[in-house]
C-alpha cells in the first residue's frame, strides 16, 4: 500500500523535519541558559548540524550507490554509512570526554532531529493511508 507514496511527500516530511529543527534548537537554547547549562546549547546547535549532515549525505549516497534497476549497492552504500554514523559519534564522544555538558547537548540534538524526522513521517503515512481509504470507498 505504501510503494506508491508520492516522492513530493517525503520532501514534504523533510521540509518539516528541518522547519522543526530550527524550533528545537531555540527552545533548547533558551531552556539551557535558563536552567543554567549554557555549555548544552551550543552541543543541541552541532548535533542537529551533525543530523542534518547526516540525512543529506545519506539521500546523496542512496542516490550515488541505487542501478538504474533501483538496487542498491550494498558494500559502497554500507561504508559511507558507517563513516558518517562513526563520525558523528566520534564528536559526541569527544566532546563527552572533555565537554560533557556540550556531548550531552550533541547526543540530544541528534535524537531530537530522529524523533522529529520519524513524527513527521509517520503523520505524513498516517494522513496518505487515509486519503488512499477515502479513494478507494469512493
Amino acid at each position: 500500500m505504501l510503494t506508491d507514496f508520492p516522492l513530493t511527500q517525503i520532501d514534504a516530511v523533510v521540509r518539516r523535519t528541518l522547519r522543526s529543527c530550527v524550533l528545537v534548537a531555540v527552545v533548547a537554547i533558551a531552556a539551557a541558559i535558563g536552567l543554567g547549562y549554557p555549555l548544552v546549547a551550543p552541543g543541541v546547535v552541532v548535533g542537529l548540524l551533525l543530523a542534518v549532515g547526516n540525512h543529506r549525505l545519506f539521500q546523496a549516497s542512496a542516490l550515488r550507490y541505487t542501478t538504474a534497476e533501483g538496487t542498491v549497492e550494498r558494500k559502497p552504500f554500507a561504508g559511507a554509512t558507517l563513516v558518517r554514523l562513526g563520525a558523528a559519534t566520534a564528536v559526541a564522544v569527544v566532546l563527552l570526554v572533555f565537554v560533557r555538558p556540550m556531548g550531552w547537548g550533541v547526543i540530544g540534538g541528534l535524537v531530537a532531529f530522529q524523533a522529529l524526522l520519524l513524527l513527521n513521517a509517520v503523520v505524513a503515512l498516517i494522513a496518505y493511508q487515509r486519503e488512499q481509504a477515502n479513494t478507494n470507498d469512493v
